[in-house]
């Protein structure tokens, strides 16, 4: 249920061995970001939150730099690896086994302290530490709800702690980067990058805090999109231009013209049919097709 994302495959035999990531491995210090803000609602192409500001990657890196830093200080010897959301190894598994929190009915990993709303990153290294232990409490805290299943539009999270990635909205606006099957283009709705409502309706989010991380308050590419904007971006030079930094660099310039014209089209936006009529006699297959889709939507 991977999809496209033939790394996953790849890297099958690193993710539950780390001295295979790093020979002589003792330890993985596991560490989480919190990037909860405020939903806002838009009537143009909506990001998902984790999305508002600087790419999480290269922040979360920074600190585990600085943390990789300073355990070399403790130890000259101390060898490590650091990744966030980066490397191979099953990330959420092992956050729970560290006592982070417990991975709950939408594959998310929830805290207690703040809910879904977080990252992960973690540092693998050869440095004997003392070990925490899973939280007993975190365990079949979900009960019976289901409202994270309930609400999928397209069905991806489709029964509890399973989630099929060729349905996910998520995966279909990001990793994706073909075209969007035809039947799950309307459920898409007006999400542009991403997907949150497993997360929003989820009752143990009431506990999240709003973030203090500097590069996720300050916007990039904030909570919606112009599609008017997105529809006339005609080169890389300019979709670079418009997003360095930001995680919707990854959609890439076709992939994000892709989304701007699924959800121009499930919008009904009559304003914009001069961009996709346009965008409809392009070279690139993708960008034509889903023009061509939207312009029939209306």
């Amino acid at each position: 249920m991977h999809g496209e994302m033939q790394y996953l495959e790849k890297h099958e035999k690193l993710k539950t061995h780390p001295k295979k990531i790093l020979p002589n491995a003792k330890s993985i210090i596991f560490l989480s970001l919190n990037y909860y803000q405020e939903k806002q609602e838009t009537s143009e192409g909506q990001i998902a939150r984790y999305a508002y500001g600087r790419d999480y990657h290269k922040v979360f890196k920074s600190k585990l730099k600085k943390l990789e830093t300073y355990l070399q200080t403790l130890d000259p010897k101390a060898k490590t690896r650091f990744f966030s959301d980066s490397g191979p190894l099953l990330e959420r598994q092992y956050a729970e086994k560290a006592g982070i929190g417990y991975i709950g009915k939408n594959t998310m990993v929830i805290t207690l302290k703040s809910g879904s709303w977080i990252l992960l990153g973690e540092i693998i290294t050869n440095l004997p530490l003392e070990y925490d232990s899973p939280s007993d409490e975190n365990y079949g805290i979900c009960g019976t709800c289901t409202r994270c299943i309930d609400i999928c539009p397209t069905k991806a999270l489709h029964s509890p702690y399973k989630i099929d990635a060729n349905k996910c909205i998520s995966y279909l606006t990001i990793e994706n980067k073909g075209p969007i099957p035809k039947e799950l283009r309307p459920l898409i709705g007006n999400w542009l990058f991403g997907c949150d409502l497993c997360q929003e309706v989820c009752p143990h989010n009431i506990r999240q805090k709003v973030t203090k991380e500097p590069d996720f308050i300050k916007k990039i590419a904030g909570h919606n999109q112009d599609l008017k904007q997105i529809l006339e971006i005609k080169t890389d030079e300019e979709f670079l231009e418009k997003f360095a930094g930001s995680p919707i660099m990854r959609a890439g310039r076709i992939g994000l013209t892709r989304n701007a014209c699924v959800v121009a089209g499930n919008l009904k936006r009559k304003d914009l049919t001069p961009q996709l009529t346009k965008l409809s006699k392009s070279n690139n297959n993708i960008i034509s097709e889903h023009a061509s889709w939207a312009l029939a939507q209306m």
